[in-house]
């Protein structure tokens, strides 16, 4: 393919002369918990590509502009809004910002390249880059992409084992961009890349990683090494933003806990989970996806239960992070954890005394006393659900 032919090839996006555009970077694009750091471990032992924990770099600038999505102690509306009419009536308008970003990544990338024996890549693994695809396309179009895929319940089913094994459900509403808004993003990542990226699925990658890791390569046009994948002897990246567990227990991919979310159809509370996991998600997602969603809910209710408490806590509640939790759903939740704990008449007392501070915490606003501090309710016991040990299927955090 000539320059000009790549210039015009689909997802192929105008050069500009003389920005950084991303020529050196690798972005694996995936839902947490896909197998993203498996990948990345993989490729990390090959001489062109460098690689460390989760970045998180780019989210920062991208969300420069934008009046919502970040909180900040300065207040992140009036700084967009400022920023912008700055750049407008003073610069070149949002492109100069754009070429400001470019400039922050290449120094930034460059140096880390540079500092480790200047490898051809640098390969950025965070997950929650699924909501900026569009942003990191417009500004670094020379760099490489890869979608990777995963059975969305066996992401789910990681993300309980991992994170919430001892029942505090409070957690997973921390997890809310990315069961519910990352799945629909990374559908429209490969829309908007139209074929100029790379895409495998954990499931491919666990049961042929040589064939995967040869068609990879190819694609980033680096040499496929014989061995690759091996990664035993390559040091885990540094940082705490890293996967906690699965990766560390393998020394090469394993596919033998493909099936291992099934276990969510056998307790009762993961299984409400997994069921209102797919009506969040509607069939057409997880169909596009390639894990057809009425052959997940099948398996799930295939399996015959075998625990799970009595009353569940309801996902609506657990999806929810706890600070936007209204009256309602803070009387559900710190019921379900003192019931669970100490019995039904101890819940019921709980949760009458959530709603009595509420009440006497009205009054007290009304007397210009402020509020009351409720906090997070949170399970006392070491409530426990099928399976108990994480999750082990060199997959991320």
């Amino acid at each position: 393919m000539t320059s000009e032919e790549a210039d015009h090839a689909p997802g192929a996006r105008p050069k500009a002369a003389g920005k950084y555009l991303g020529e050196d970077l690798i972005f694996v694009i995936s839902l947490p918990r896909s197998g993203s750091t498996l990948l990345q471990r993989l490729l990390a032992g090959h001489r062109d590509v460098q690689t460390s924990a989760e970045t998180w770099l780019m989210l920062h600038p991208v969300y420069g502009l934008r009046p919502a999505g970040t909180k900040a102690e300065y207040g992140q509306k009036w700084a967009a809004t400022a920023v912008r009419e700055f750049l407008e009536y003073y610069a070149d308008g949002e492109e100069t910002h754009l070429d400001g970003i470019r400039a922050y990544a290449g120094a930034i990338y460059g140096r880390v390249r540079e500092k480790n024996g200047n490898p051809r890549y640098f390969l950025d693994k965070t997950p929650r880059y699924s909501l900026i695809v569009p942003d990191l396309w417009r500004l670094f179009p020379d760099a490489r992409f890869v979608l990777l895929w995963r059975n969305p319940l066996a992401v789910l089913a990681s993300q309980l084992t991992t994170y919430m094994s001892d029942g505090d459900w409070t957690k997973l509403g921390n997890f809310r961009p990315d069961l519910l808004e990352a799945p629909a993003r990374l559908l429209e990542a490969r829309d908007l890349l139209r074929g100029a990226a790379f895409e495998l699925s954990y499931e491919s990658l666990v049961q042929d990683p040589e064939g995967m890791l040869q068609e990879l390569c190819a694609y980033l046009d680096i040499e496929y090494l014989r061995g690759m994948q091996e990664y035993g002897d390559t040091p885990a990246p540094r940082g705490i933003m890293n996967d906690p567990v699965g990766v560390h227990r393998h020394t090469s991919p394993s596919a033998e806990n493909l099936d291992k979310w099934r276990w969510l159809g056998r307790d009762r509370q993961a299984r409400h989970f997994a069921l209102a996991y797919l009506d969040a998600l509607g069939p057409t997602v997880p169909d596009a996806m390639g894990y057809p969603a009425a052959e997940l809910r099948a398996a799930i209710e295939a399996e015959p239960l075998q625990s799970g408490p009595r009353r569940v806590f309801p996902w609506s509640v657990a999806i929810t992070p706890w600070q936007e939790w209204g009256l309602k759903q803070r009387v559900q939740a710190t019921w379900h954890f003192a019931a669970a704990d100490r019995g039904v008449i101890a819940g019921a007392a709980a949760a009458a005394g959530v709603i009595w501070r509420r009440l006497t915490g009205g009054l007290g606003r009304l007397a210009g006393h402020g509020g009351p501090n409720l906090g997070r309710p949170r399970p006392r016991g070491a409530t426990k659900f099928v399976p108990t040990t994480p999750d082990e299927d060199n997959s991320p955090p």
